[in-house]
């Protein structure tokens, strides 16, 4: 025990001495800032997001931060809602046009003509290989509540005025100017630069403005990170080492203020590979770094001398940020047992042509969401204060006509409802999660077939990659458990029955999409035969392996379709 308290204190203490002046910067020894008080508020999940080079506070929901990692290819091309613990509460798919940029190394929020946007920064470029290939992604900032969104963003393209290739980490946007600052890092003089923001900039590629040099390697290098208050007063640059403060002077521009000594925030303590600060308003701004492991998310608060922290421990414990979260509304169950979908301000329930119509049965709400229902109307309140109504529409499905023969999709069947969306390569495809709400469970994306009276159930994969996990249900009751679609393969399920139902195929999915090409149905053969006995237990699943050839697999002994044994 003696000796852990000598190590501690030793780090102590070297940290103060480290902390006690300003670093040097431009032949100038910097002031201290010395109002921040540093907590950990939370952890970057790696499951979550891993690797994290860009962090902003949400302003269309505010108590958020959005985040994204340093992978932005295939199904990474994405941003996060986080709280500032580190939980989960949205994931936000984008898709570029006229760029497949990777390497998104910063994410600010700014508004413009009283709009919030979101503007995320493909301007890495380690190789110096670009040029002039720099792309800042803009798109309105959606409200934060659950689940996953897909959007298509807008595009800015821009190159430096030198004509050369520059590596940045910096992405920040000042609402007074409506101004972008973009600050390059390099292992020796950094430099800011600057692009106004407009909607109407096309194909072209836009040129920077220099505004001035940030540092030598004898005071600051390295710029990873950084941002602007919303009321446009303060501007923080970090490197893994420091944060550095620059405070407007009344109306002057930032361009002006840049050229000025900052201050530097002697709260920071070093993070390695820490790329991202966010700023929630004018005293508190959070970090956390670029890692593949869990990673701790900081909060730091300015206390201005007129708010102090209370010491009730023999440290100061600093309050976190609120976290106010808006109402979800998921998992929607009907009276016939099917599921209604959310929609963005309704609930969509299919039915079969000739039952009752259907009413809400029952469903869950995201934790401190309050709730009113009148009938098929549901009405909720977050602890936001923000509400939302939600009124059930139903849709009677007239179920499709047996045939025995494979019916490959098209995409024209009124008989199929839902799925991540239709294409000639996938046909139906369904995903890990679906933007698309009214298509939406609890994350999982489902296909609805409305099948006539039948036993047997054959689905057809359009799979070309990894094998895809999946789960079936008729009418509501799940059979069998987790099963795995084989790419390019088959399977064929028990469903036993004796009127028109719903068979649901459901995403069980950690991560890409998968397909659905083609159904086949089958009725009962005659009684007697070993597919009739797998076929009357509907607790099962059966499946149907790979090379075109149909197995059915019950209980460790294999079929054939007619029944025989597979020795």
């Amino acid at each position: 025990m003696k000796r852990y308290f000598l190590l501690l204190s030793a780090g102590l203490l070297s940290a103060t001495m480290w902390a006690a002046t300003g670093i040097n910067y431009d032949g100038n020894k910097l002031t201290l800032n010395e109002e921040f008080t540093r907590t950990e508020c939370g952890t970057m999940y790696k499951d979550v997001m891993k690797e994290v080079s860009g962090l902003a506070c949400s302003r269309t929901t505010p108590g958020y931060l959005w985040a994204h990692g340093d992978e932005n290819t295939g199904s990474n091309r994405k941003i996060v809602a986080v709280r500032p613990n580190g939980d989960l509460a949205m994931t936000v798919n984008l898709t570029t046009t006229g760029s497949d940029r990777d390497d998104w190394e910063d994410i600010c929020t700014g508004v413009y003509n009283n709009t919030n946007y979101l503007f995320v920064g493909a301007i890495g470029d380690n190789d110096l290989a670009y040029k002039d290939a720099y792309y800042i992604y803009w798109f309105e900032e959606p409200a934060i509540s659950s689940g996953t969104k897909n959007i298509t963003v807008n595009t800015i393209r821009y190159g430096y005025p030198d004509n050369k290739a520059h590596n940045t980490e910096t992405l920040m946007y000042d609402n007074i100017e409506q101004m972008f600052y973009i600050a390059d890092k390099v292992d020796g003089v950094c430099h800011l630069y600057k692009l106004p923001f407009r909607t109407d900039y096309g194909t072209g590629v836009q040129t920077l403005t220099e505004v001035c040099a940030l540092g030598s390697g004898s005071k600051f290098k390295e710029a990873n990170g950084g941002d602007i208050t919303p009321d446009g007063k303060w501007m923080a640059i970090k490197s893994e080492k420091y944060v550095l403060l620059w405070e407007r002077n009344g109306s002057e521009s930032l361009s002006q203020t840049a050229q000025r000594l900052p201050l530097q925030v002697a709260a920071y303590v070093e993070e390695e590979q820490g790329e991202s600060l966010a700023w929630y308003n004018d005293s508190i701004f959070y970090t956390t770094s670029d890692s593949k492991k869990n990673t701790p998310i900081y909060q730091y608060v300015r206390w201005n001398g007129q708010t102090q922290p209370v010491d009730t421990t023999g440290t100061d414990t600093v309050p976190s940020t609120p976290t106010l979260t808006p109402p979800a509304l998921y998992e929607v169950t009907m009276s016939n047992s099917y599921s209604a979908y959310v929609a963005e301000d309704n609930l969509m329930a299919y039915y079969l042509d000739g039952e009752q119509v259907p009413m809400i049965k029952s469903y869950k709400v995201n934790e401190g969401t309050t709730w009113e229902q009148d009938g098929n109307a549901i009405s909720l309140t977050g602890t936001d204060s923000s509400s939302i109504h939600y009124t059930l529409v139903t849709e009677a499905v007239v179920p499709a006509t047996f045939t025995a023969d494979e019916i490959v999709f098209d995409g024209t069947e009124s008989w199929v409802k839902g799925a991540y969306g239709f294409d000639s390569t996938k046909k139906w495809r369904i995903s890990k999660t679906d933007t698309d709400y009214s298509r939406e469970i609890a994350g999982k994306t489902h296909l609805e077939l409305f099948l006539p009276a039948c036993d047997t159930v054959e689905i057809t994969s359009s799979i070309t990659g990894n094998d895809r996990a999946i789960r079936v249900y008729a009418n509501g009751e799940q059979i069998g458990d987790k099963v795995t679609l084989m790419r390019n393969g088959k399977l064929a399920f028990a469903v036993n029955q004796s009127a028109p139902f719903m068979f649901s195929i459901v995403s069980a999915q950690s991560s890409g999409d998968a397909g659905i090409k083609a159904v086949r149905m089958a009725r009962k053969p005659q009684e007697g035969t070993a597919v009739e006995n797998i076929s009357a237990n509907a607790a099962r699943c059966t499946k149907m392996l790979r090379d075109g050839q149909i197995w059915i697999v019950r209980e460790g002994q294999i079929f054939t379709l007619t029944g025989q044994p597979v020795r």
